[in-house]
């Protein structure tokens, strides 16, 4: 990368991607060497999405966000939007209780939804393993990603 572009960029707080390091000689092991790129590339990471959420943010004070709803500006290239949401959840223990006084049009307004209790799901499944084909018809198991962690001996 060009040593003026560099300079500048550091100076104005901005992260300014490199190569991944050399990895020392006593890191021949490849399970070192991946986790050192590891490593490297989550630093990375972090630092363009604090750069990412630091333009966000500069965006929305200069072109506003509503409580609820889209806010449209445009440059001489870009159009960009901010959407404002709100977040609304209930009190599942209260609305039960007061359940059958609420009138129909409240009602109409809460969505009741099963979830699975993992933790007896997998007490089943040891104790009642006749009862998991029954439970299994209900249910869609598909691999989540792994997670991987990383960290210095």
């Amino acid at each position: 990368m060009n040593a003026f572009i560099t300079q500048a960029a550091k100076a104005n707080n901005a992260f300014v991607p490199t190569e991944i390091s050399p990895v020392a000689p006593v890191m021949d092991n490849e399970i070192d060497v991946l986790a050192r790129h590891w490593q490297e590339a989550k630093e990375a990471e972090a630092h363009a999405k604090e750069r990412r959420l630091n333009i966000e943010t500069q965006i929305t004070e200069l072109v506003g966000v509503s409580d609820e709803g889209t806010t449209n500006a445009e440059g001489h290239l870009f159009k960009v939007k901010t959407v404002g949401k709100l977040t609304r959840s209930l009190d599942d223990s209260a609305i039960q209780s007061d359940w059958d006084k609420l009138p129909d049009e409240i009602k109409k307004c809460v969505k009741w939804k099963p979830s699975l209790d993992t933790k007896n799901l997998r007490s089943l499944e040891s104790m009642r393993g006749d009862l998991v084909p029954v439970m299994a018809q209900y249910m869609t198991t598909k691999p989540a990603k792994p997670s991987v962690s990383v960290e210095a001996k």
